[in-house]
């Protein structure tokens, strides 16, 4: 039964995602002071937010004509969720200040999330997680989802189980997780950034900020780090089942002396930058920019 009713909602779930042309049952605007917090719960269906210069919150629902929608003020924060009465997926489109901190949580949720120049916290079990903006910190969660994040300033947390993650155009300290999916950076300006899967790619396309550090470490997959001739990094690299290249020449021990499973260093420029490379099954790679998708003979 409880099978039954998981797969019922996924499957309401991916109707409401792929758009609706109903007009809505729920039509609300709520005026919003500064340093009010917006909180949307919601089970079940899609949650998109978007801003505009109002100091006020407009949310728009689709839903079972039985059901009501709840948007309550409380300390601090403007509350909106689905009361016990709704059947079936609720579909939200909600604009918002942008100086509004946005939470968004649920199970079998797609959220987006648009503009939003402040705190942006968006965490569902099921559905795709995509967040574009956000400043200060910036978490964005799915298990069976692919998360992106795109123009993001500040501490940037992002993690899924059984996707991908991709983060664009973003800076400040960066947290990437997954564990059966590739993560990627492209465009990205940090000093810190650290990043994990076992089952999946990482590539990571920016320029190493000079005393920077970096970890990237993956089980079962590549790893492919586009930098310029000028960068100023240390490499520390260490592959079991794999093999290590770079098409920029670098300062360290010659091929002849590399073994699987050993740590070995190596510099361009004057190594500021520190990067940790670690892979058990495939293959690293240092490449410029333009080059990251053409293939070598120690590719997998």
């Amino acid at each position: 039964m409880i099978l039954a009713t998981a797969a019922l909602t996924a499957a309401l779930v991916v109707q409401g995602a792929a758009g609706d042309s109903r007009a809505p049952q729920t039509d609300e605007t709520v005026a919003v002071t500064r340093g009010t917090r917006l909180i949307v719960e919601n089970f079940a269906g899609e949650v998109i937010v978007r801003t505009w210069d109002r100091d006020a919150v407009r949310v728009q629902a689709r839903h079972s004509t039985r059901g009501k929608i709840t948007v309550r003020p409380t300390a601090g924060a403007l509350t909106v969720r689905g009361d016990s009465s709704v059947r079936g997926s609720i579909d939200y489109e909600i604009t918002a200040p942008g100086w509004m901190p946005v939470r968004v949580t649920g199970t079998y949720n797609f959220v987006t999330v648009e503009g939003a120049q402040s705190e942006i916290h968006a965490e569902t079990t099921r559905g795709d997680v995509i967040v574009k903006g956000g400043s200060g910190a910036v978490t964005a969660k799915s298990i069976q989802g692919r998360v992106e994040i795109a123009g993001a300033r500040g501490r940037i947390n992002a993690s899924s189980v059984n996707e991908g993650i991709r983060i664009t155009d973003a800076s400040g300290e960066i947290t990437a997780e997954t564990t059966n999916g590739d993560i990627s950076f492209v465009q990205v300006k940090s000093s810190s950034v650290e990043a994990s899967t076992i089952n999946g790619n990482i590539l990571y396309d920016g320029p190493p900020a000079d005393r920077g550090r970096y970890r990237f470490t993956t089980h079962n997959g590549n790893i492919t780090l586009v930098v310029p001739d000028t960068a100023n990094v240390t490499f520390i690299v260490r592959t079991y089942n794999g093999a290590f290249s770079s098409a920029i020449p670098l300062n360290g021990p010659p091929r002849s002396e590399v073994r699987q499973g050993r740590r070995m260093t190596y510099t361009l420029g004057n190594g500021s930058a520190e990067m940790e490379l670690e892979s058990f099954g495939g293959s690293i790679r240092v490449r410029r920019p333009g080059t990251a998708t053409q293939k070598t003979k120690d590719d997998k």
